[in-house]
């Protein structure tokens, strides 16, 4: 798709954080084509005025699922259209924009509306977070996520698969079909009654044909899992990402970090009772979150002790508050405020294969913030942003 040109970008006398040191250097930051460039390369550039203000990388939300309506408690979502939860995605990611967040792993979405999403952004055809999409989430039948006997009556969420042939079949189609990681559900989890956090729910040799496929076809795979020893063996077989974590222990933890597998801990999902009851989850999921919620924060604070590299994502909606929530609730459970920003900025561009650097440095692509003080003193200022570029461009700006 044709890439609309963006103007030159001048962010002058800002404060630029480094989110693995800590340290704030006060320089301009040019950015043309997407990508930060010294500011003497600018030609005649708008400029954003970032004097007493920090310059550092955007948000990332990389648990997402912006068109969910999560427990839906009154079923609605189960007789929309493709087009209604479209729109509803659209404006969810729309205002997770305003909230500083420039970047979205989407782990599963309804007929392939993240796919379409990522390629819009990319493009320039659409203003919006950077998207690395999923298409639709694997489990089997049975798995995480099932309502029985409720199911979409329009739509597709999940891929069912069930033995290797029609595990090799859907890595195959998601890769044609443009998808750029697979999600799978290795365990149960919160929603459905009967299902535990822990429970393996792909056989041996399932998990390891579905893993041989995907890195034949070299695309990273995220599984949501709660059980220590399938996330071990996850990370042997070359996991990328460890979603939850629920009940992971220190030989979990020290297989993930020497194999090189992240951490998505979504620790709100088992903390915040207060959005429990407001979204109005059923019984038996605040139950078993109330019950996963110590293990949940010790399986953390393990992976923190090991090394294990740790990225941020929701799994909640809407991203623009519950992102915010969960940055506040990690530094609760035990990380420090400088690694909770590393995890929530740079740490979701290296998850993702956007870049490597702790601050803007030339060649980078440019998904920036810009906001009024400094987020080691009070992370609050993150939540409303002076100024959010996303692809090299103003997104939304209350300077210039």
């Amino acid at each position: 798709m044709y890439r609309r040109p963006a103007p030159d970008l001048l962010i002058s006398r800002g404060h630029v954080l480094d989110v693995a040191t800590g340290e704030h250097i006060r320089r301009d930051v040019g950015v043309r084509d997407g990508r930060v460039v010294p500011a003497a390369a600018l030609r005649d550039p708008r400029i954003v005025d970032a004097s007493e203000r920090t310059v550092l990388f955007g948000l990332w939300d990389c648990h997402a699922h912006p068109g969910s309506l999560m427990h839906d408690p009154t079923g609605d979502g189960y007789f929309e259209g493709t087009p209604a939860r479209t729109l509803r995605a659209l404006a969810n990611m729309s205002d997770a924009l305003q909230a500083g967040v420039v970047g979205m792993r989407i782990l599963g979405e309804t007929d392939e509306i993240d796919i379409a999403i990522a390629r819009a952004t990319a493009s320039g055809h659409l203003i919006g977070p950077r998207v690395l999409p999923s298409g639709l989430a694997l489990h089997t039948t049975g798995g995480h996520g099932h309502a029985y006997p409720r199911d979409y009556l329009r739509m597709m969420y999940f891929d069912k698969v069930d033995g290797p042939d029609a595990i090799r079949r859907s890595i195959r189609s998601h890769v044609e079909h443009g998808a750029q990681w697979i999600k799978v559900c290795l365990t149960g989890g919160l929603f459905s009654e009967h299902e535990a956090v822990d429970d393996a729910q792909l056989d041996a040799e399932e998990l390891e044909v579905l893993m041989r496929t995907a890195a034949a076809r070299n695309i990273p795979v995220a599984a949501h899992c709660g059980s220590p020893r399938v996330a071990e063996r996850f990370a042997q077989l070359g996991g990328r990402s460890i979603e939850h974590g629920y009940a992971l222990d220190e030989a979990a933890a020290a297989s993930m970090a020497a194999n090189g597998t992240w951490l998505v801990p979504t620790i709100s999902v088992s903390h915040d009772e207060e959005m429990m009851r407001a979204d109005g989850w059923p019984a038996h999921a605040i139950a078993r979150a109330k019950d996963a919620a110590r293990a949940h924060g010790e399986a953390l604070r393990a992976c923190v002790a090991a090394g294990v590299r740790i990225a941020i994502g929701a799994d909640l909606n809407p991203i623009s508050v519950r992102l915010h929530r969960e940055l506040e609730l990690l530094e609760a459970a035990g990380m420090s405020r400088l690694a909770v920003l590393h995890a929530a900025t740079a740490g979701g561009r290296m998850l993702n294969g956007v870049g490597s650097s702790t601050a803007p440095t030339e060649g980078d692509s440019a998904d920036l913030i810009v906001v009024d003080g400094n987020p080691l003193d009070r992370m609050a200022v993150l939540r409303e942003p002076s100024a959010v570029i996303v692809h090299g461009r103003i997104a939304t700006a209350g300077i210039a």
